[in-house]
């Protein structure tokens, strides 16, 4: 049996390997540029239909007109930013009607005694006093505001009131659950009759808890429910703050030292740590 030699075309394939691995080694300077020829000459018959693909790309795809784009970007643009303005407005508008508000129920819930004269005050700074609860507000002398002014909100929810001698712009606001409050007279009216006065009530020296409460006792005939309403009415404080809501009732309990008595905890109607804005009942004389 005769061997047969290789067929042709696998001599021709050992030739094109052992060409390519010569012109592997010629230096690239002598290989590129008849490369490049040779490239060119075998892209030359997709150059047609790569190019009447490119018409068909456009015809299908208009190219996008710049100048609408633009215009429509900017249109966009503006009502973004009218809409925020829209928004801070709003919000303004909001602010303005609800200082209007406590402002009115301020004058509203004027007691009687001297003229008072709302002033409402924003809270600049926090975190002064021996409870480091005490309140700056950005109002003082120069806007009649006094020691011993009370701070509402809502008009009749008492915060607390100016403590120490303020400069011309600024005073410090000590609020109920303040150490620096100390003790307090109120008295607690029911939950149904929350207008009730000092004398169908039951009257209570409330002080200041660790918890951040206010405490204080009555005897235990008394009978009070949790969610009845505390004012005050104390005579160290000045004649505007006399009536005002101090906070409602959380806790009854059997005084521990003597069960003859209730120790009673009362919750702040305000946290003065959310607080922003109070309004303060400054006497109307003092004001320039």
């Amino acid at each position: 049996m005769v061997a047969r030699g290789p067929d042709q075309p696998s001599r021709l394939y050992l030739a094109c390997l052992f060409l390519t691995a010569a012109c592997s080694f010629l230096p690239s300077a002598r290989v590129t540029p008849w490369t490049t020829d040779v490239a060119a000459v075998l892209w030359l018959p997709l150059t047609p239909p790569a190019h009447a693909l490119m018409v068909l790309r456009h015809w299908l795809r208009p190219p996008r007109d710049e100048s609408k784009y633009l215009d429509s970007q900017l249109l966009s643009d503006e009502r973004d930013r009218f809409r925020a303005l829209w928004h801070s407005e709003r919000i303004r508008s909001d602010e303005l009607e609800q200082r209007l508000t406590q402002i009115e129920r301020a004058k509203k819930m004027d007691r009687g005694g001297r003229e008072v004269a709302p002033l409402l005050a924003s809270v600049t700074a926090r975190g002064e006093g021996p409870g480091e609860r005490m309140l700056a507000l950005n109002a003082g002398k120069r806007e009649g505001v006094q020691n011993g002014d009370p701070a509402v909100v809502g008009g009749d929810v008492l915060v607390g009131r100016v403590v120490g001698e303020p400069t011309d712009v600024r005073c410090w606001l000590a609020p109920l659950t303040d150490p620096s409050t100390g003790r307090v007279n109120a008295y607690i009216a029911p939950a149904d009759r929350p207008e009730a006065g000092p004398a169908e009530s039951i009257l209570i020296q409330l002080r200041n808890d660790s918890s951040g409460n206010l405490v204080g006792e009555i005897e235990a005939i008394h009978q009070i429910s949790q969610g009845d309403i505390v004012r005050l009415a104390d005579p160290t404080w000045k004649a505007a703050a006399q009536g005002m809501r101090m906070g409602k009732v959380v806790g009854i309990h059997r005084s521990d030292k003597n069960p003859m008595r209730l120790r009673v905890e009362v919750k702040a109607e305000v946290d003065s740590d959310q607080l922003r804005q109070v309004t303060l009942k400054i006497d109307a004389g003092a004001v320039p």
